[in-house]
């Protein structure tokens, strides 16, 4: 952060002039490459940022509404629990409902649907842990260290990858037979082009990117996914389906 103002516009202008520098004795045909694909990317940069924010919106309106029908509820069981302190207040016409019905069936099935989300991610784990152990042995996290380094990947991404989809994380670190015989009978890895964050049996238009956000949203916010995703968008051009303004 600048000490002050005059700071901020220092920095700014000797920005602008390094970049200034950079460019100004390019040829004209690098300079217009370099234009196109910068407006490019901007283009699918400000979509995916718009995507991202409908979501929040919807999310912050949905946590409002949650937050207050939870008071309500609290406030239910309160006076339930003290049925002799209640005290009967007359319901004006213009008073609206307290509670409705299927508001807490709406709140009771989606507290059910996360305790199995979470159920489900720690049996994921578990899983993914004893697989590991059971190839392994002592080694395990040893050889998950050297793994998780060769292909880049942080502890964070790796145990949400576990949780969330076991058998493609089997798969991504040579875990599971067919990895394994793949690894066995494969050509020398220099013969390879990598491509860690996406497969290459599916054509990665906007849809799948959506369906990335939805299964693993903090896979889809990594920055090396926005970039596979600039480039998607410019192999594909108009078979990407990115959302038009």
């Amino acid at each position: 952060m600048a000490d002050s103002l005059l700071d901020a516009d220092t920095n700014d202008t000797n920005e602008r002039a390094d970049l200034y520098n950079k460019w100004k004795d390019k040829p004209l045909d690098e300079v217009i490459k370099a234009k196109v694909e910068s407006d490019l990317f901007i283009k699918t940069q400000n979509a995916r940022l718009d995507d991202l924010r409908n979501d929040y919106l919807k999310l912050r309106e949905e946590a409002t509404a949650k937050a207050s029908l939870e008071e309500l509820i609290s406030r239910q069981e309160k006076l339930l629990a003290n049925p002799d302190n209640n005290v009967i207040t007359p319901q004006t016409d213009n008073q609206p409902s307290t509670l409705k019905a299927e508001d807490i069936e709406t709140l009771l099935e989606q507290k059910l649907t996360q305790r199995e989300k979470t159920n489900k991610q720690t049996e994921n784990f578990n899983f993914v842990k004893a697989k590991l152990k059971e190839l392994y042995g002592d080694k395990a996290s040893e050889v998950l260290k050297q793994r998780m380094d060769t292909l880049g990947l942080d502890q964070i991404f790796t145990d949400d990858l576990a949780r969330t989809h076991p058998q493609v994380f089997l798969r991504t670190f040579g875990a599971d037979e067919s990895a394994r015989q793949s690894m066995d009978t494969a050509p020398p890895r220099s013969s390879h082009r990598s491509n860690t964050f996406a497969p290459t049996t599916q054509k990665r238009d906007w849809n799948f990117y959506q369906e990335m956000k939805k299964t693993n949203p903090r896979m889809y916010l990594d920055p090396k996914i926005a970039i596979q995703m600039h480039n998607d968008a410019i192999a594909l051009g108009a078979d990407f389906n990115m959302p038009q303004d």
